[in-house]
Order: structure tokens, then C-alpha cells, then sequence
């Protein structure tokens, strides 16, 4: 590899101290400054390669034409067209609100360059006049710009919000005029059932596909949907997932050629003259604390996506005078704290979940929260495929509303045990789960890649080990 990389391709000593400055000066940037974001990566990745692109294109034409250099050359040369595409196609947008002011303010520049300047007291008050004539000219100019801005931003368009009746799982449609996003696939078995209703729906094309995190009830039919559907960008959350599900999607946004990328924070995307902004791309073990929770706004509309986020991620939102709120992790009590639910003001609240789930979705605790709020609550089971209409000055549907009732009792004691590996649902006949002291839920396996970095684990019946909310992972 050294041939490769500029500095250390001799036993040079000085040419090594100056490589090695550079690479740690530039790593330490990036570690400091960046945001860690697929753009930021690329940039470092450009900024530390391109010493060696230069120093390789240098050796080409140094001397004699050597074969082994031209190699070299084209190798690191199609690395770093690749990287740079990466960059490039990961690049943030431009606030066009900004560039609009910007070029606001370029033409009163012109203005003002073009006025005539005073030269003695007889033209004097000509002059005056004339600037004031270009001034109050300039100004109309800019009040017929706010009034178009003010236009533009109060006209907005009937959008749908379509929560798709996937069972225990989450697959969101919103339409906006002729552009549509997707927010999560349901499960794998979901995945015709999930493009059927697109193509019902008359969706060709995606704007947006955005897999709020990688559990195989959220992503498990994003595969089919970019297989049969035309997608034009494609938001994942950060961390990944070993999983034939998750392999399964990657490979398929490949042979589109497409490339996901993780939002950053409080960015900003618009589908048509709606948008949405990231609340929350966090980064920790749990995935689903890494949900991409999203504020969608149409107009004085505003309604709030959780995905699977759970009480940690709640407390470090401040978000209200909601209008609808998509209950985080199907109703489960792991989400909606009392106070996060509260201080959102939300007038409804739509729960994913399935008709006699084996997780008791949705919990009491959750449902009793929404009671005493007063909170109108629709649910896929009950309801089957939800509908709302944002106008832009408020929502309406023709679904029926739901009722406060909890799931049933979580898990039977032999608890069924999803297998992505053999695809098929296998009983635990033992009817043991495994916990850690100071875990949130119980695991069916003691094998579960979730419990591999605990010293101390018990188990037992699931009342034994007190914990009501079942591991993602091996569940």
C-alpha cells in the first residue's frame, strides 16, 4: 500500500514528518469540526487522498513513461472520482429563502451604484429627486416580492397522510400535490402489500424513501418497494444492522444506484410545498433510539413521526401545538412518556400495531396517557388503513376513531421467536428469557447479540424477570 500513499513511499525521513503533520492535522479537523455526515466523510476522505493523487500523477510524467506508474495512477484516480461523486451527490441544498434575499439585495446594490451622484448645490434637489424616484421604485419592487413570498408560503395543497395497515409494523405514505414520500416498508411479508397500495394510490415515483431505522418491521419491505417503484433519495438512520433484511435493502438501493445517506440534525427537505425537518438522528447501541424522528408541516399543520424512539430520545425533543402525533414503537410503554405526550399538545395520535400482536401493542400505560390528555386515538388494528387530509389549517379523516383498550397479555408463554436467518417462526418450548439487571426487556435467546457485552445475566419466566417489553433484536 505505500506506493499509494504520498509521504511514505521512500525511507525519505523528512517527507514522512510532513505526510504524517498533514494526515493528523487534517483527521483532527475532521474529528473536531465535522458532523460526521456521509458529505464530511467524503471531504476528509478527498482532503487525505489527494496528496497522493498529485504525487502518483507527478511520478507518471517523471522521467521514463514506467507501466507500474500509469497503474498506480489510474488506480488512485478512480478512487478518488468515486469519493468525490460521493461528495458531490451528498452535497447540502441551497436555501433558496436565503439566495432570494441575497438577490434582493445585489439589485439594491445596482441601484445605488446607479444613482447619479451630487455635484454642486444647483442640482441638488434634482438629484435628491431622482434617488428617492429609484428608492421608492426599488421598494414596491420589494414589497411585491414579500407579498409573493407571503403567497407562496400560505398556498399550499390538501395533503394525505396514508398509514398503511401493515400489522405490527410501520409504512407511512404522504402525498403532496404529484410528489410522494415513504416513511419505513412494514415487514417482510409486507412488501407486495406495501407497493399494491402504492400503485392504488397512483405513486409512481418517490421523492423520499426514509427508513427510520434498520428493525426488519420498518425496512422488511423497502426492498420490493425500490425494486418496483422509482425512488429519488433515500434517508437511513445512522448505525447499520447484520441482517438478511437489511442486506436484502442495501442491495436493492445498489441496483438502482442509489446512495442512502443518515439527515443531519434540523435539516430541512421539502416534498412539494410542504416540509419535513429531522428532530432527531441520534447515535447509540439501541437502534431504536435511532429513529429519524421527523416535524412534517403543511401550512399551520404540523404532525410528528417517532418511529420506534423511546422515552431517552422524548426528553430531548421540545416540540408542541401538534396536531397529530404517530405514537413511537407501536404504543408500547417503552415510548410516550406522560409529559413528552402532554407537552406536545397533540390532538390525535395514530398506533400502528397489529390485530392480537404477541407484544400486547398497544400497552396500558401508553393508552391510559393519551386518555387523560383527551387525545382522539386511531389504530391500525381497529381501523384498518388511516387517512388524513391536512388543508393547511387543519386535519380531517373519514376513519373511524379507536378506543382506549390495551393489548392483550404480552407474550404466551411459549413465546413465538422470529428467525431472519431461516426465515420461518420457531417455538421457544422452554418458555425461559433472558435479562440483565438493569435492561429494558427480556430476550428470548441467550445467544442475542444485544445481551453479548453483558457479565451478569438471568433468567426466567417473563414475570420473573419484570420486564413487560421484548428485545427487537431476537424477537
Amino acid at each position: 500500500m505505500r506506493k499509494y500513499i504520498a509521504g511514505f513511499r521512500s525511507n525519505n525521513k523528512r517527507n514522512k514528518i510532513i505526510a504524517t503533520i498533514y494526515y493528523v492535522l487534517t483527521t483532527l479537523t475532521f474529528l473536531i469540526g465535522s458532523s460526521r455526515s456521509l458529505n464530511d466523510i467524503s471531504l476528509w476522505i478527498l482532503l487525505m487522498s489527494t496528496p497522493s493523487l498529485v504525487v502518483n500523477l507527478k511520478d507518471l510524467f517523471k522521467g521514463s513513461y514506467k507501466k507500474e506508474d500509469k497503474k498506480i495512477f489510474i488506480s488512485t484516480l478512480i478512487f478518488y472520482m468515486i469519493v468525490f461523486a460521493i461528495y458531490s451527490a451528498t452535497v447540502p441544498k441551497i436555501d433558496e429563502t436565503k439566495a432570494d434575499s441575497n438577490l434582493l439585495t445585489s439589485q439594491k446594490e445596482k441601484v445605488d451604484e446607479t444613482s447619479p451622484k451630487k455635484t454642486n448645490n444647483k442640482n441638488n434637489s434634482t438629484i435628491t429627486s431622482e434617488n428617492k424616484e429609484k428608492e421608492s421604485i426599488f421598494e414596491v419592487k420589494k414589497e411585491e416580492s414579500r407579498d409573493n413570498k407571503n403567497e407562496s408560503n400560505t398556498a399550499v395543497n390538501n395533503v394525505e397522510i396514508h398509514f398503511i395497515n401493515t400489522g405490527n409494523s410501520d409504512s407511512i405514505l404522504i402525498k403532496d400535490g404529484d410528489k410522494a414520500a415513504l416513511i419505513d416498508g412494514g415487514e417482510n411479508d409486507d412488501e407486495y402489500r406495501v407497493v399494491s397500495y402504492l400503485r392504488s394510490q397512483n405513486v409512481k415515483q418517490l421523492k423520499y424513501v426514509i427508513a427510520t431505522h434498520p428493525d426488519a418491521d420498518h425496512i422488511g419491505g423497502l426492498d420490493a418497494v425500490v425494486d418496483e417503484i422509482k425512488v429519488e433519495n433515500v434517508y437511513v438512520s445512522n448505525g447499520d444492522a447484520n441482517t438478511k433484511t437489511y442486506a436484502d435493502f442495501i442491495t436493492s438501493m445498489a441496483n438502482k444506484g442509489l446512495s442512502p445517506s443518515v439527515p443531519l440534525l434540523h435539516s430541512k427537505f421539502k416534498l412539494d410545498k410542504s416540509e419535513f425537518e429531522v428532530l432527531s438522528v441520534a447515535n447509540q447501541n439501541d437502534p431504536n433510539n435511532n429513529s429519524i424522528v421527523l416535524e412534517y408541516r403543511n401550512g399551520k399543520d404540523k404532525m410528528l413521526f417517532m418511529g420506534d424512539a423511546g422515552r431517552e430520545i422524548e426528553n430531548t425533543l421540545n416540540v408542541s401545538n401538534v396536531d397529530l402525533i404517530k405514537i413511537g414503537h407501536h404504543g408500547s410503554s417503552s415510548s410516550s412518556d406522560p409529559s413528552f405526550i402532554r407537552g406536545t399538545d397533540a390532538k390525535y395520535a395514530v398506533i400502528t400495531c397489529g390485530e392480537n400482536n404477541r407484544y400486547g401493542h398497544p400497552h396500558k400505560e401508553t393508552m391510559d396517557t393519551l386518555r387523560n390528555d383527551n387525545i382522539k386515538v386511531y389504530r391500525t388494528d381497529e381501523c384498518g388503513d388511516i387517512v388524513f387530509i391536512s388543508t393547511g389549517n387543519g386535519l380531517k379523516t373519514s376513519s373511524e376513531e379507536g378506543d382506549y383498550k390495551s393489548g392483550e397479555s404480552s407474550t404466551p408463554s411459549n413465546n413465538s421467536v422470529y428467525s431472519e436467518s431461516s426465515n420461518d417462526l420457531s417455538k421457544d418450548k422452554s418458555g425461559i428469557v433472558y435479562w440483565t439487571p438493569r435492561g429494558k426487556s427480556y430476550h428470548t435467546t441467550k445467544s442475542c447479540r444485544a445481551l453479548k457485552r453483558s457479565k451478569v445475566i438471568e433468567s426466567g419466566s417473563i414475570e420473573e424477570s419484570g420486564k413487560s417489553d421484548p428485545c427487537d433484536f431476537c424477537n
